[in-house]
């Protein structure tokens, strides 16, 4: 297991312009909870804070340099600005050798199903984590799912699926679906648009003008043909 270790500093509990500021200074504040048995409020230096969460995430376990204090912990809740995605909080839940801890574990897809390369199907994944409780030595950092074992459209794989190493236990419903092969949706193509004239253009000869509309302004009644009685012909704007 690698070891993640980040140097924080501990800081008095600020008002929310001590707050701005620090984030100003890029910092981060955040809060230790079970440390102690009294949350301890502290202060990360931001980019080495994001290193530590984007290679550590839930799953492993983070040592803390709270002075001249090592401190074990696990990502217990983070917080981003709305816009920017930038860290603006983090809390960390401390952890002992013979405790118990539940935290997030992801999952890891690996290996190719035959199904997709030959028949054109494709992944749908249900569930990319699980939640478990164990021990922290025997916390693992990811469960790999092999989806090279989906040799059929339709077939699946649930949370009973996954194979938990010895004093870990998953805690989500054993029937709860990971992963299913199944058929893309086929792209629908648009019906083509019926072709109207364009205004002004002619009617071709032997077709009827349609019901309700009127020949465009400007046409002559065709030679021969009587208009038809109490109606006037209609006259150009020159005429």
């Amino acid at each position: 297991m690698s070891e993640f270790v980040l140097k924080v500093n501990k800081r008095e509990v600020d008002k929310q312009s001590q707050l701005t500021q620090l984030r100003k200074d890029s910092q981060v504040p955040g809060v230790i909870y079970g440390f102690k048995d009294k949350p301890t409020t502290i202060s990360m230096d931001y980019n080495p804070l994001l290193k530590v969460l984007k290679e550590a995430g839930t799953s492993n376990i983070v040592t803390l340099k709270v002075g001249d204090k090592d401190v074990k912990v696990i990502v217990k809740e983070y917080q981003q600005d709305p816009v920017t995605d930038k860290l603006t909080h983090v809390d960390w839940l401390a952890v002992y050798d013979k405790h118990l801890l539940t935290t997030v574990v992801p999952l890891d897809f690996i290996g190719t199903s035959k199904v997709i390369k030959e028949q054109g199907g494709s992944l749908n994944i249900k569930n990319d984590k699980v939640k478990v409780k164990c021990l922290p030595g025997d916390l693992p950092a990811k469960f790999d799912i092999d989806v090279s074992i989906l040799t059929e459209l339709g077939q699946g794989l649930i949370i009973s699926d996954i194979q938990a190493t010895e004093g870990v236990t998953i805690l989500n419903n054993p029937n709860d679906p990971i992963v299913r092969v199944i058929v893309p949706k086929k792209i629908k193509e648009p019906e083509p648009e019926e072709v109207k004239p364009a205004e002004g253009e002619e009617v071709p000869e032997g077709e009827e003008v349609p019901e309700g509309e009127e020949a465009p302004e400007g046409e002559e009644v065709p030679e021969g043909e009587e208009i038809p009685e109490g109606e006037e012909p209609i006259l150009s704007e020159f005429g």
